[in-house]
């Protein structure tokens, strides 16, 4: 039998950001710095982190960025999310668990236009020949901090990123509902670095996970210079039922 998340999305729903429509023109995100982590997680916690719709991956796991993007529409911003890895149906996924940003025109944008939880940090991304440093600060605390030790070039096509997926509300036909939105970007990658992932911190609860994300085993650590994108809306699922029966499509 499947395994399906237990999260309370009713309680979710009140921190998730309220979209302003589904149709976003998408941006171009040129010459963007990726520092990502993978970690396995304690099982049990985490399937109350997944939504019904979903499934917690086996086994299962987080995905932790921080990111640079020096030219967008808003100006340069800094990004850190912290994901857990899930199924939506067969197809493995990045469920968005918490985000922040160091502008506030882009937590603004990230927020209306594609459902991200982001909130205002302090976040440092620092490549170094022997590793790459990656932070994020709230409140004078330091609520992630960790690196990608002794770097070593690869090809960009040995990397793979997931989709994400981003509890959200909108209002549609007058009524305010919560669903589930992806976020599916492109990437051509101009460099990328594998490396031993070290986690030397993270605060769960800063990230909405509420005590129930417990990283272990690391798994990888990559970091790449690329092109990517923040696309148009495409699909989005019903947080409460199966993505097989739960999702539509929105945009081509």
């Amino acid at each position: 039998m499947p395994i399906f998340g237990k999260q309370d999305v009713q309680t979710a729903a009140a921190r998730a950001p309220l979209m302003s429509g589904f149709d976003t023109d998408a941006w171009e995100l040129k010459n963007a710095e990726i520092l990502h982590l993978a970690f396995e997680v304690v099982e049990a916690p985490a399937e109350w982190l997944v939504p019904p719709a979903l499934h917690p991956s086996i086994p299962p796991y987080a995905a932790l960025s921080v990111a640079r993007f020096p030219s967008t529409p808003v100006g340069p911003f800094m990004l850190a999310q912290v994901r857990l890895v899930i199924r939506a149906g067969i197809r493995p996924r990045g469920y968005l668990l918490g985000a922040y940003t160091d502008s506030e025109k882009a937590a603004t944008e990230l927020r209306t236009r594609w459902g991200y939880t982001v909130g205002l940090g302090t976040i440092t991304l620092q490549s170094r020949h022997d590793r790459v440093i990656g932070t994020v600060g709230r409140g004078g605390q330091t609520i992630l901090n960790m690196e990608l030790e002794n770097p070593e070039q690869i090809s960009g096509s040995d990397v793979t990123y997931l989709d994400s997926l981003h509890l959200a509300r909108v209002v549609e036909n007058g009524k305010e509902t919560s669903l589930i939105v992806q976020i599916d970007p492109e990437y051509v990658f101009h460099s990328a670095q594998r490396g031993k992932p070290h986690l030397i911190s993270l605060q769960s609860d800063a990230w909405g996970a509420n005590g129930k994300l417990q990283c272990t085993n690391a798994m990888h650590a990559t970091f790449c210079r690329c092109d990517t994108d923040l696309p148009k809306l495409r699909f989005a699922m019903d947080p409460m039922v199966p993505v097989t029966q739960g999702s539509r499509r929105l945009a081509a």
